[in-house]
């Protein structure tokens, strides 16, 4: 290999490509803002803290939720650990969606899980588990939420509902253990892997899947409060603001160049949310969610860490 394919090899294209896309979207949200100022000058932006409060309060209890369903599986695969622990591990390994490549959340727990003493395998289809289960989740709250708006763009007669019962019924269908393997044991073949054997019953994954959605609704219920705290919305769109933000999390979190989705998330949001307020508002709420959910997240961190730390030293 000559000096300048070694050259070639080693320049991070790959990366330059993840954060010039990145720039890109920011970009045109900028742009959005530039375009749309006149909007968010004349806006009725305020701060109301009992809807803020509520909001925080919501979201924060869905974090715990999620945690909560996290546990409930590595029940079912024989790795659980304390709650303490669990919501430790759970925690912690979220600050790796941060970083490129979304692996590291899986990473992170399976490291922390495999150090207590917990078989690899377990550990892996309890991530399996948690992954499929999480976005499913997300993606009924996101289906039922918005598939009667995004029919109605299509049909504006409105013949939404047969699609909507078709669609749930595929999606129940398609989570059931031996679907999935027939699904994702192909693919597991071409890239090398054994097959999985999901060793949990319909029922199991029926029930994991109600409290992760129990999660993703109560934290959208939150996001509705906080966007209400911020300007006004009606209390007919909290359904609406439950789906984009399902739907604009796990497309953020499904793009693997965006850390913590960033840049996917908000464009999408801010596609969603301009369907029902201004552009140039869309964007500006869009930042201020991000803000608002990664100040939870660090926060509750931060918690975790404490708790950790000073129950550690109390066993000892």
């Amino acid at each position: 290999m000559g000096a300048d394919e070694k050259v070639m090899k080693q320049f991070p294209f790959k990366q330059i490509a993840k954060w010039t896309l990145i720039l890109i979207i920011f970009a045109f949200l900028g742009k959005m803002v530039r375009d749309h100022w006149d909007e968010i000058r004349n806006a009725s932006f305020t701060l109301r803290l009992i809807p803020f409060g509520l909001g925080t309060f919501l979201f924060i209890v869905a974090y715990f939720i999620q945690v909560g369903a996290w546990y409930l599986v590595t029940l079912k695969v024989g790795i659980a650990l304390n709650f303490r622990e669990t919501a430790a591990a759970w925690f912690y390994s979220q600050l790796g969606k941060y970083l490129p490549g979304k692996v590291w959340i899986l990473i992170g727990r399976f490291y922390l899980y495999e150090s207590k003493g917990r078989g690899k395998q377990a550990i892996s289809l309890a991530l399996y588990f948690e992954t499929i289960t999480m976005l499913m989740a997300a993606g009924l709250i996101s289906l039922i939420a918005l598939a009667p708006v995004g029919v109605r763009w299509i049909d504006p007669r409105g013949g939404w509902f047969p699609i909507l019962l078709f669609s749930l019924g595929f999606f129940f269908l398609i989570l059931h253990p031996r679907v999935l393997e027939k699904m994702i044991n192909p693919i597991l073949s071409i890239l090398g892997r054994n097959p999985l054997r999901l060793s949990v019953s319909y029922w199991d994954m029926l029930w994991i899947l109600f409290v992760n959605v129990l999660a993703w609704s109560l934290g959208g219920l939150g996001f509705y409060f906080f966007i209400d705290s911020i300007i006004p919305v009606p209390w007919d769109y909290v359904l609406f603001l439950s789906g984009a933000l399902a739907l604009s999390s796990i497309l953020g979190l499904v793009a693997v160049f965006a850390p913590g989705g960033l840049g996917v998330r908000e464009g999408v949001l801010v596609y969603l949310l301009s369907h029902i307020m201004p552009g140039g508002v869309a964007v500006v709420l869009s930042v201020l969610t991000r803000v608002w959910m990664t100040l939870i997240e660090v926060g509750l961190v931060g918690m975790i860490y404490l708790c950790d730390h000073f129950g550690t030293r109390q066993d000892r």
